[in-house]
This record gives C-alpha cells, structure tokens and sequence, in this order.
C-alpha cells in the first residue's frame, strides 16, 4: 500500500480517483484542487506518491517535479495530462516524471501506473507513445515517417540493435541505419536513447510493451 495525495481542479474526478485508488489498496492521504497546494501536503505528509492533473500550458507545470522532489526527496510523482497537440518528446522530458498517463486512461492502467512507480519504475501512457511515433503533418510529405521508417523506429525503441533489425527486416544493416537517421531528422530526436526514451522512457514500462 501506497500513501497518495492528489491534486485536480475537478472535485468529481478527484472523488472517481480516490474511489479507485482505495479500492486497489492505495491510502490518498488528501486531495487538492489546485496545483500549488500540492507543496504543503507533501512537506507535511511525505507521501509516496504525488497524483496531479494538469495543462501543460500551465506556467506553473515548469519545475513542478524538482520543487516536489525538493520537499520530499523520494516522492513518485504522476501526472495526468489533458490531450493536446503540444506532447512532444522535448516537453515530456521536461516534466521530468515516473508515471505520464493521457486524462480519461482506463482504471486497470492507472492502478498498473501507480503500483509500478510505487515500486520504483517509470511508466508511460500507451497512447503517448503512440502520439509521439506517429507521422507529424506537415507541408511538405517528406516529413512524415514511411511504413518502414516507423517499423524501425518501433525497433529500436525496444532496444533491439541495428544488426538484429536488420535481420529481422531481411535487409542490409546500413539500409537501417539510413532509416534511423532520417527518423532522428524527422522527429527531431537527438540519437536513439532519445528514441527510446520518447517511446518507453529509461526502464518504463506501459500497456502493450515490455519492460526494456
């Protein structure tokens, strides 16, 4: 069992968590309904785990994580983001987090989230993922992903190496390579632990996909 305190602006969807959260033998210690209320809770309770939703448009969601962390140095925190356009692999790292799930996650995936950051992993929101591997629109339709492109990209993001997707795909290891780079130029990742990060995140696990 896991001490909790949560922190959303909606009073009934507040009531719908705890109810779920006690019945999967989690103890929510208290709940807010703001953001910046979260702060004294945690210095005074040092829970186990902060539970917040959020915008990411919400000037007060930078640092958020560091200023927790600060008050209670091993507090898993959660954030339960609202669907935007704005997820990016960039601004997800920002958050700097244990657990990202999207608003409106299923409560077997959510109870899945808490235990596993209550036993000290990271966990991601299959539906972020996807948002993050998906081909972006853009104007030009060289910047999206090819069928090809996004298979290896799927790859690699479950750590398989180049030598064995290759393998796998029946083709040479320099055509990945070539894939894999033109993935890192269309997403605007930086190298494949990126890749890796924005699909599973370091020792992540999520619905759908083993832990790495």
């Amino acid at each position: 069992m896991s001490t909790v305190v949560m922190a959303d602006p909606r009073g009934v969807y507040l009531a719908g968590l705890e109810w779920v959260l006690r019945k999967a033998g989690h103890d929510v210690v208290a709940e807010c309904h703001r953001v910046v209320d979260v702060l004294p809770h945690v210095e005074r309770q040092r829970p186990d785990i902060a539970i917040i939703g959020l915008d990411l448009a919400d000037p007060q969601t930078a640092g958020l994580s560091s200023r927790l962390r600060a008050a209670h140095r091993a507090l898993g925190v959660i954030f339960i983001l609202q669907p935007n356009g704005g997820l990016g692999v960039k601004e997800i790292q920002a958050l700097d987090v244990d657990g990202l799930v999207l608003d409106g996650i299923s409560n077997r995936f959510l109870v899945e989230c808490v235990n596993a950051v209550a036993s000290g992993k990271k966990w991601i929101d299959n539906k972020i993922v996807q948002h993050l591997l998906m081909p972006r629109p853009q104007s030009q339709p060289t910047s999206r992903l090819t069928g090809r492109e996004s298979e290896i990209a799927d790859l690699v993001s479950r750590g398989l190496r180049n030598k064995t997707i290759a393998q796998r795909l029946h083709v040479s290891e320099g055509t990945v390579k070539m894939h894999l780079h033109h993935v890192y130029t269309k997403l605007n990742l930086g190298s494949r632990s990126e890749l890796a990060w924005a699909a599973h995140g370091k020792d992540t696990a999520h619905p759908g996909s083993d832990l790495i």
